[in-house]
């Protein structure tokens, strides 16, 4: 009786074109991992907080996005009232853009979407630091009513 002769392993069969192939996969898996996460986070990883007070938080919601000139930099993170009855609106932006003392902020409400908070980069040299607060937010503007 012959001894049978031993062929290849089922692993080894096409072992080029199968780890050519298992490669592509993980490199693909890995391209739209990335792709998911610059599309829904900022794309960046340095952050901090800073806390900014506003006379109306006008919709803002915990998660709700910031904004700079429509790019996203960050988002809120927490909402309060301060005793002044003033919104205190706590977020959390990318470090890569530094925010100057005399920026403002306010609630863009658009037509269609989410309200974001907006902020508009002022020109002074000193920045905002990590945990800092905006204290030169815009307040929003009101028209005074017949007979006042």
């Amino acid at each position: 009786m012959a001894t049978p002769v031993p062929r290849s392993n089922a692993l080894q069969s096409g072992g080029v074109f199968e780890n050519i192939f298992s490669a592509l996969i993980v490199a693909a898996a890995l391209a739209f991992l990335v792709f998911v996460w610059m599309q829904t986070g900022t794309g960046h990883l340095g952050s901090y907080s800073m806390t900014i007070r506003l006379p109306d938080a006008a919709g803002l919601k915990r998660g709700s996005d910031v904004r700079v000139g429509g790019v996203k930099i960050g988002s809120v993170t927490g909402l309060s009232l301060d005793k002044d009855f003033n919104a205190v609106v706590r977020v959390r932006v990318r470090d890569d853009p530094t925010l100057p003392v005399d920026s403002d902020a306010r609630p863009s409400v658009p037509a269609m979407g989410d309200v974001y908070l907006a902020l508009t980069p002022g020109s002074a040299a000193r920045t905002i630091p990590a945990g800092g607060e905006l204290k030169r937010s815009n307040p929003l503007r009101r028209r005074p009513t017949a007979g006042t």
